[in-house]
């Protein structure tokens, strides 16, 4: 025999009308708990996106190398130990997979400004590091081949650098370094936020590496960036790069070869933990809303006590009275649970008419598991009192006041 879907539905759905102010107040706790975790899931998806999108402006694919110096060092100047320009041409030329690569040194001049005197983060470098560090240019060019072969006194500032500069009435596009006179060719930014892994101050110059050599003689450097052809390409170039540098300096040379793996891992780790606490707090919440439902529901199966045993004596069946409270729990949950997703996809949507530039992810994850636990909860505390209505003993529930 096949049971009467659309006339139980019917049915259920006349119940919940007669009293729909408290079904209304009963769905409204599953609506706050299913926005709550489909708006923990689109938090958990677009915090890990934008984290990844911060490393990519750093550079995805981004190495860094530099020498350790060790007491061994400082007693017997272990000049062969220190990174050099061979170890430059060593990595482009040997190590698969490398993109680009950068050296650099570092000095630290100072310049009179705004009525005192303040340090000045010299870059010394070439061409490739605009590349590899991913270096915006708000103004002018960057450094190219032809400063560094010809030695041309040319350099970039930084934003709050160049305002400082244009704040001096003698300023006239150009700075002294040591005695020197620097033309500014340019202003540059970083790409993005480097996690602190930065040389790059609030008053930096990048200059060509050749022209810094007139203040660092030698063929040393202080660090190199590298540049792998893609992200996944990262761990291997990495392990290759210390793998080279040991076999041209020797075993007892230290070397720091990073990567922004590790703050990815640990972004992952943080995004991750911080998303289970929200999930279990909005899982708490909709655990309340399903205890709220079977209270609800149980109340309304002693008011209907008499009925059920009206229906019984006149032959409904057992499996009818189940399925037909049952459909009363899934109505109250699922509706608060559709109006619950809906609101929990609106809130991140809106955001884009306020900020059009901040991109929130929607995935289709979160809305399947916003209405799956949804109807999980309606399926497993409606259970209950369906199934202690059509358990009810028809003459006990005819006599019933």
């Amino acid at each position: 025999m096949m049971l009467p879907i659309i006339e139980v539905l019917r049915t259920a759905n006349q119940e919940l009308l007669r009293n729909w102010g408290r079904a209304v107040l009963t769905s409204l706790s599953m609506v706050v708990g299913t926005a709550s975790l489909v708006l923990v899931v689109v938090a958990g998806v677009s915090g890990r996106s934008y984290t990844l999108e911060q490393i990519r402006g750093v550079g995805s694919n981004l190495i860094w190398v530099y020498h350790e110096s060790t007491d061994i060092d400082s007693n017997t100047n272990a000049l062969a130990d220190h990174l050099n320009d061979g170890d430059v041409k060593a990595i482009r030329a040997e190590i698969p997979g490398v993109q680009s690569a950068a050296a650099q040194i570092m000095s630290h001049p100072t310049i009179p400004m705004d009525g005192i005197t303040r340090i000045v983060t010299l870059i010394g470098t070439t061409p490739e590091y605009q590349q590899v560090r991913n270096i915006t240019l708000v103004q002018g060019r960057f450094i190219d081949e032809n400063d560094l072969n010809s030695r041309n006194k040319v350099c970039l500032v930084t934003e709050p650098l160049a305002k400082r500069l244009k704040r001096d009435l003698s300023y006239k596009g150009y700075v002294n370094f040591y005695g020197l006179r620097f033309t500014v060719i340019g202003v540059f930014r970083e790409g993005g936020n480097t996690f602190g892994q930065t040389e790059v101050s609030e008053n930096s110059a990048i200059t060509p590496i050749s022209v810094i050599r007139y203040f660092k003689p030698g063929e040393t450097i202080d660090q190199m960036y590298v540049s792998a052809e893609s992200m996944e390409a990262v761990p291997r170039v990495t392990a290759e790069i210390k793998q080279l540098l040991t076999n041209r300096h020797g075993k007892r040379s230290l070397y720091t070869v990073g990567n922004l793996s590790d703050i990815l891992k640990a972004a992952d780790k943080i995004s991750l933990g911080l998303t289970v606490v929200l999930l279990v707090i909005a899982a708490i919440s909709l655990l309340a809303s399903g205890i709220g439902i079977m209270n609800v529901m149980l109340i309304t199966v002693t008011e209907r006590t008499r009925e059920i045993g009206i229906k019984k004596a006149v032959g409904a069946l057992r499996r009818v009275l189940l399925i037909e409270f049952l459909a009363e729990a899934l109505i109250l949950s699922c509706g608060g649970g559709l109006v619950g997703v809906l609101l929990g996809v609106a809130v991140p949507y809106s955001v884009h008419f306020f900020a059009p530039t901040i991109q929130i992810q929607i995935p289709g994850i979160a809305i399947v598991a916003g209405f799956g636990v949804t109807l999980m909860v309606g399926l497993t505390f409606g259970m209950i009192p369906a199934v202690r209505a059509s358990g009810l003993n028809p003459v006990d529930s005819l006599r019933y006041e």
